[in-house]
Formats: C-alpha cells, structure tokens, sequence
C-alpha cells in the first residue's frame, strides 16, 4: 500500500458531531435537562453530552440504526479513571486520585439526573445507568475535537486513525 492512501472512507453522513446531534436534538423540550446541567457546573460538556443523547437515540432504535453494527463492535467494559470504583480511587497516588474522582464526577454530572429528564428516551434508557455510563465511556474516549470546535466520532475510523498513527 503506498503511503498516503487511504485506509478507511466513512461517509460525512455517518460521522457523528456535537453539532449535528444539537441541531437535531436541542429542542425547547431539553431546556430542564440542561438547566441541570448548568446548575452542577457542568454546561463546558454540553457538546459531549448531545452525542451521548445521539447515541442513546441510536441504541434504542437497535438494528434500524445505521450506527448498530459499530455500537455493537465496541467494548463492553472500560477500565479507565471514569469506570474505578471509590475504593480503587483510595488506592491510587494523591495526583491521580483527584484526576480519577474528577472523572467519575463528570460522568455522573452527565448521566444520571439530568438524563431522566430527556423527553424523547424511552424510560428503561432513562433509567439504566450502566448504559448511561457506557455511552459516556464511548463519547470521551472515541470523540475528538476538532479546529472549528466541534467533537466528532467517526465510527471505524477511530480504531483507523490509531492503525495510521502507528505507521
């Protein structure tokens, strides 16, 4: 393969972006579930956290979902600062122990009450906090920023872009 050549082509369509998911989901119907938001401090995240509503949209739409097969790719489990129980946050060094318990924090900012209160999720999506968390997971370790400001995850190509990086 020469260099240079593309690996991957993911249609735009497909990317998802905290842009395109505000424009389809930000509704007058969100204005108690980010009043939340911005009463816990919360509201710098509000990019991500229209792509973790995208994609609980997304997952509840199952296989009619263009993005289901990519979600069904993708790990179950994380083993990062944002999944550590309190107890292994007491075993870690001072430094990354306050990084850790800060991550747990924003994700529980970001997927539990504030949540409950989107209008267009069934209740049992609502309510599940472990697929709450997950998405959370998928959003911040899969979603970049980019020039213009805008967080994108391109489904395939983040496992790509780290194929490109190592060659």
């Amino acid at each position: 393969m020469a260099a240079g050549t593309p690996v991957l082509y993911v249609p735009e369509n497909l990317i998802l972006t905290s842009s395109k998911a505000m424009a389809e989901l930000q509704t007058v119907d969100m204005q108690p579930a980010e009043k939340i938001l911005y009463s816990v401090n919360a509201d710098t995240e509000l990019r991500q956290y229209y792509l973790m509503i995208k994609l609980l949209v997304e997952i509840e739409k199952g296989e009619e979902s263009p993005y289901f097969p990519w979600l069904n790719s993708l790990p179950r489990y994380y083993t990062n600062a944002a999944s550590m129980t309190p107890f292994c946050c007491l075993c870690l060094p001072s430094l990354m122990r306050k990084l850790a318990v800060k991550e747990r924090g924003n994700m529980s900012r970001l997927s539990v009450s504030s949540i409950k209160l989107i209008p267009y999720l069934n209740e049992d999506t609502k309510y599940d906090v472990e697929l709450c968390n997950w998405v959370y997971q998928i959003v911040y370790t899969r979603g970049f920023e980019t020039e213009d400001g805008d967080i994108k995850i391109v489904p395939m190509g983040d496992v790509s872009f780290v194929i490109y990086v190592l060659f």
